[in-house]
């Protein structure tokens, strides 16, 4: 059935104020707890101990995750209105709007890896079940399982078999402390024999993920991991891992990267200088000491790499894995002189790390090659403080996000660098109009979206950065973006707004060309062109 769409559902655009830092079906992430002050101009020569008179900084703030996108798929981007109880799917190549029913209270959308289609999984938060959406040429099924738990987040295996439906507390204003949210639901999603199975792990979980052969999902909670196993007759729970022999209370203090393999845990707490190191298989564990606490971690994509952040000692500790269980105090420790480290950003398919801080005004970003022997880091000097960084999947560029109110006398409330990592060129600083709501980068790394204007500066754009010419288009945008993102197989970007009856913005990359859709619900469709 084909409607005309009405209210974009900000609850399924919404970002997360804590992040698990790891994209679908990946098996290493993080998650950690955020905050953000300080102002020191001099952090480039003070220690992670002091910013201005000798005061404590503060812990990073991971934003990356913050800047999230609506879900696109190859050629479809998928939109689910609550109130309507139907979830619209919009072909970002001829922009033509279908609109589908769900369930009730669709809300919550996923994108399924699918080589042959292009599939989508809604979860109705009212009727407790969960649409799939299949869209194949001209052919589109829609096919309903229950999800007892219902809950307000997903985690989809990379190959598209397995989505498990679960609730992130964090997501929840004023959640109740007897609420433990330990109910999930294992979704099979193979074609023709689909089924859900409803489990428990442990108390308030906070990130879900499946090891690289999808025979192990991994439930992050505050009890510990609980362990799924997915390859027997059911979705069961067969152990629970505690995390440290004395576990703290609040589970966002940590950072935790699980192998891809499913073999190993490693952990960072703030406030401590060890690094435990979990096994998966027997519970076994393994310290890593610092001098100091580290305040980030990160494990490389392929698994390989642990690279720990010590601001105190401005150190970066590059742990081999699965080697440095059998001999933890054999590891580069890479000393950055001139800079403040607390953060890392790695790329998806680069072994590059860039190092930054945004504890304090630090105008540095530090390139290392994690797999160097002996790497020799290389410093970009910017020209605002770093607040966020977005690599592209190869590190060749990058998209930094900057405080402008840290560089006296701006009249930019923000600001973005489009900085080259793989030739040693100068970076491109750009002042935006209004803080930034969402990011996207491409993932050939050709071209990033960077959308700006809230509620407390109502000036509404869209920033096109192009590589690696470094050019920035600004657009203006007819009301609040929600988000940006980016659908690969149309080689178009897309912004997300707020509007009572809906509202998509697409830009055509190749000619610049901007087309607005608005109100997909009404009787008739507008499509309004603009290039401003």
């Amino acid at each position: 059935m084909k409607h005309t769409y009405a209210l974009l559902s900000v609850l399924a655009l919404a970002s997360i104020g804590s992040h698990f830092a790891c994209s679908a079906g990946d098996a290493s992430g993080e998650f950690s707890n955020d905050g953000f002050g300080g102002n020191d101009p001099g952090g480039l020569a003070s220690s992670g101990e002091g910013g201005q008179g000798g005061a404590p900084l503060p812990p990073e703030e991971e934003l990356e995750s913050n800047y999230s996108a609506p879900v696109a798929t190859g050629n479809y981007v998928w939109i689910a209105n609550p109130a309507s109880g139907r979830v619209a799917y919009i072909d970002a190549v001829t922009l033509e709007v279908n609109v589908v029913e769900a369930g009730n209270a669709p809300t919550y959308v996923a994108a399924i890896p699918d080589p042959d289609a292009d599939v989508a999984i809604v979860l109705n938060v009212l009727s407790y079940d969960a649409t799939i959406l299949r869209a194949k040429g001209t052919e589109f099924t829609a096919e309903s399982l229950p999800v007892p738990s219902s809950g307000n987040s997903w985690s989809v295996a990379k190959d598209g078999r397995w989505a498990i439906a679960w609730t992130d507390s964090r997501r929840i204003e004023k959640a109740d402390p007897i609420d433990g949210f330990q109910d999930i639901t294992v979704l099979d999603l193979k074609t023709g024999a689909m089924k859900s199975t409803p489990i428990t792990v442990g108390y308030r979980p906070v990130a879900v993920a499946f090891d690289s052969a999808q025979t192990r999902a991994f439930a992050i909670t505050q009890d510990g991991i609980s362990v799924v196993a997915l390859d027997g007759a059911a979705p069961t729970v067969i152990k629970n891992i505690k995390l440290s022999d004395q576990p703290t209370g609040d589970a966002n203090a940590r950072d935790v990267a699980i192998t891809p393999d499913g073999s190993y845990a490693l952990v960072r707490r703030d406030g401590y200088e060890t690094i435990n190191i979990v096994s998966l298989l027997d519970g076994t564990k393994t310290n890593v000491t610092f001098l100091a606490s580290p305040t980030d971690m990160d494990l490389s994509p392929d698994g390989k790499t642990a690279v720990v952040v010590v601001r105190d000692t401005s150190e970066v500790g590059l742990l081999p894995v699965p080697g440095i269980v059998s001999d933890p105090l054999n590891f580069p420790l890479v000393s950055i002189s001139g800079a403040l480290v607390g953060s890392a950003s790695l790329a998806p398919k680069s072994p590059l790390a860039l190092l930054y801080t945004n504890a304090t005004a630090n105008p540095i970003v530090t390139v290392l090659d994690t797999s160097a022997p002996q790497p020799s880091p290389k410093q970009i000097q910017l020209w605002a403080p770093v607040k966020a960084v977005f690599p592209t999947e190869d590190a060749a560029y990058a998209i930094v996000l900057h405080d402008a109110g840290g560089n006296v006398g701006s009249e930019y409330p923000a600001a973005m660098s489009v900085v080259p990592i793989a030739n040693d060129l100068p970076a491109k600083l750009m002042g935006l109009d209004s803080p930034v709501v969402s990011v996207a980068v491409a993932p050939n790394g050709s071209q990033a979206l960077v959308a700006t204007g809230d509620e407390t500066k109502p000036i509404y754009r869209l920033y096109v950065a192009s590589m690696p010419s470094l050019e920035v288009k600004k657009y203006n945008l007819a009301s609040q973006p929600i988000a940006a993102g980016i659908v690969a197989g149309a080689d178009r970007g897309y912004v997300a707004q707020k509007h009572p009856d809906g509202r998509i913005t697409f830009i055509d990359f190749k000619t610049g060309a901007l087309r607005t859709l608005t109100g997909f619900e009404l009787a008739s469709q507008v499509i309004d062109g603009s290039n401003p």
